[in-house]
């Protein structure tokens, strides 16, 4: 998917689309809204402020599709493919440029202000992001600090989808009832996701209700994949003492 289907597919870069990130976004860090430069510079060097940041996403099922076997010996197999696509457009298009990996990483970042700078996304009832693309069948998958300016991009404009959408069926179909239950809905999903035999420690039957971009929509494999990876960090968090 290119050009006119995909508008979040910018860069034109072959290697990144074929590899599935065909979401990309670029920002200056000098033009940044202060509260996300507050929040990368410290991460930086002390010119952090003439560079670029680079953000990649991947919607859609390309992304899954193309991981190869090899990516699956590392503990965090998206990650390492997402970090290794960014190095090698890196490479490629600015080789000898000096770049920093923010994410993924341990230390936060306001993907979520990014995504909607770069226009990626509206609200949602589900609290998750929106495209109209892709619906709700898209990832952040890596943002890095570059030197120097890179190419500019340009954030699409849109309404979100589900201002248009009168059934809300993602609402009446959360079994734990969390969309209506602001604002303790974060909670009242986590708690309903580590009950004995939860029907919502795989999937998201809540997400699964949205009719936008079906064509989309991630295989069962690959939700499976995520929301049990999700369900496990929870149980982690629990087990810690993190979720008190």
């Amino acid at each position: 998917m290119k050009g006119a289907e995909n508008p979040y597919d910018q860069l034109n870069n072959t290697l990144l689309t074929e590899y599935g990130l065909n979401m990309q976004a670029t920002f200056s860090v000098r033009e940044l809204p202060l509260v996300i430069r507050e929040q990368i510079i410290p991460l930086l060097e002390q010119d952090a402020e003439s560079g670029s940041l680079l953000l990649l996403g991947n919607g859609g099922k390309a992304f899954w599709q193309a991981l190869t076997p090899a990516v699956w010996d590392s503990s965090e197999p998206l990650d390492c493919h997402s970090i290794e696509m960014a190095r090698a457009y890196l490479r490629q298009m600015f080789p000898g440029r000096r770049y920093r990996v923010l994410y993924p990483s341990i230390e936060p970042v306001g993907l979520q202000q990014l995504g909607r700078l770069a226009g990626w996304h509206g609200d949602s009832p589900l609290k998750l992001g929106i495209n109209p693309v892709f619906g709700l069948w898209y990832a952040y998958r890596a943002l890095l600090w570059v030197e120097g300016a890179l190419p500019a991009t340009h954030p699409p404009t849109f309404q979100s989808p589900c201002l248009q959408c009168a059934e809300k069926h993602c609402i009446q179909s959360c079994p734990a009832d969390a969309l209506s239950e602001e604002p303790k809905y974060l909670r009242a999903c986590i708690d309903f996701r580590l009950a004995a035999k939860s029907p919502c420690q795989s999937n998201c039957l809540a997400r699964l209700q949205c009719p936008v971009a079906l064509q989309h929509q991630y295989s069962s494999e690959q939700i499976r994949y995520h929301y049990t990876q999700s369900f496990e960090t929870l149980v982690r968090w629990r087990n810690a003492g993190s979720l008190a």
